[in-house]
């Protein structure tokens, strides 16, 4: 049996504690936890103890952990504005890089990143959870039978505390509201509903409208975002994000096409996560095969990205998220805001 692979972990804030480490525990045949860097003592406690790393293998500078720790890959889980020199110190060092979304916060830093992951050949994913729930596994499964797109939908539509001061109880919640920290609506929680939805509709996006607008909050960065997305194929796709509209039906995305309609529902019960429509019987939910325990507990994802990351990882195979996804899905972000400003359609150039 080949020796796990040693991961050191750039950030161990809450979405490691509460979300990443679900996924580490359940591979421990395939991955083992060994260093940690996080500007937070209490952080590096906590995660330390959790997975039992010496206190000699926890840093407060990563760049220590990279030159020092005995690592084969890392994960990123930091603020936005961090992971480009992140990503490519870890490729200048040699390791394989999974980083939490989004790969940077413009273009020109995930030019700079793909520069350094070619130039260091090291394998290298961003985080793209919901593609990985058990609905949206399901839904993929189905696409070619519900035949040619031609619309989409995805609605991602929250309430958040008037509250973003840098002294609130949770400190992610002050940083993604943060202009600096490379925050907002669009590229944080947004980002979730506009690749799922590119996902089931096949096709990549040609040119975008939109208005990513401050509304409601005091802060520097955006509450709101309304894209309208015209793909290659000629289909049509719109995005609905919110941090300053109470969800009543949110947190799903849809796909409409020649056969058929699939919509599927994210952070439900996993066993409800699925509805397919037809002529003849309309809306129906549908059961999602070989679904376990682990998979109705993993709504957000995580469990079944890193697993098949990790796994492929270990392979040698292609990554299951690549770097062109990523930046597809930045690109479409950027081309969003320049819409606003513009006051037209942006066309996103094809690779």
């Amino acid at each position: 049996m080949k020796k796990p692979i040693h991961l050191g972990l750039i950030g161990c804030g809450g979405i490691v504690q509460n979300t990443h480490a679900r996924a580490y525990r359940s591979l421990t045949e395939t991955v083992k936890v060994t260093a940690l860097a996080d500007v937070v003592t209490e952080n590096l406690q906590k995660v330390g103890e959790l997975f039992n790393v010496p206190a000699e293998n926890r840093y407060t500078a990563y760049q220590e952990m990279l030159a020092n720790a005995e690592i084969d890959a890392v994960t990123i889980a930091t603020p936005h504005s961090l992971h480009a020199a992140q990503v490519i110190e870890s490729a200048n060092a040699g390791m394989a890089i999974i980083s939490e979304k989004p790969m940077a916060t413009t273009l020109e830093e995930a030019d700079k990143i793909l520069e350094a992951v070619d130039h260091g050949g090291v394998p290298y994913t961003v985080v793209h959870n919901y593609l990985f729930t058990a609905g949206m596994q399901s839904a993929m499964a189905q696409l070619d039978e519900l035949g040619e797109p031609h619309f989409g939908r995805s609605v991602g539509m929250g309430l958040k505390p008037m509250d973003f001061s840098a002294d609130h109880p949770t400190p992610a919640f002050a940083w993604r509201a943060s202009k600096a920290k490379g925050g907002g609506c669009i590229i944080d929680t947004s980002y979730h509903e506009i690749y799922a939805v590119c996902a089931l509709m096949q096709s990549p996006v040609r040119y975008v409208e939109a208005r990513v607008q401050t509304l409601r909050f005091d802060i520097d960065v955006d509450d709101i975002a309304m894209l309208l997305c015209e793909h290659q194929s000629g289909a049509i796709t719109t995005v609905s994000g919110a941090w300053c509209v109470p969800a009543t039906d949110s947190g799903w995305c849809e796909v409409h096409a020649e056969n058929g309609s699939l919509r599927v529902l994210h952070r439900q019960n996993a066993r409800d996560a699925l509805r397919r429509f037809s002529r003849t019987e309309g809306w129906k939910q549908l059961a999602l095969p070989d679904l376990d325990e682990e998979g109705i507990k993993d709504a957000s994802g995580h469990v079944g990205y890193f697993t098949a990351t990790f796994n492929a990882l270990a392979a040698g195979t292609a990554l299951p998220v690549s770097a062109g996804k990523a930046y597809h899905n930045l690109a479409i972000i950027e081309a969003a805001r320049k819409a606003t400003t513009a006051r037209r359609a942006i066309e996103i150039p094809q690779s």
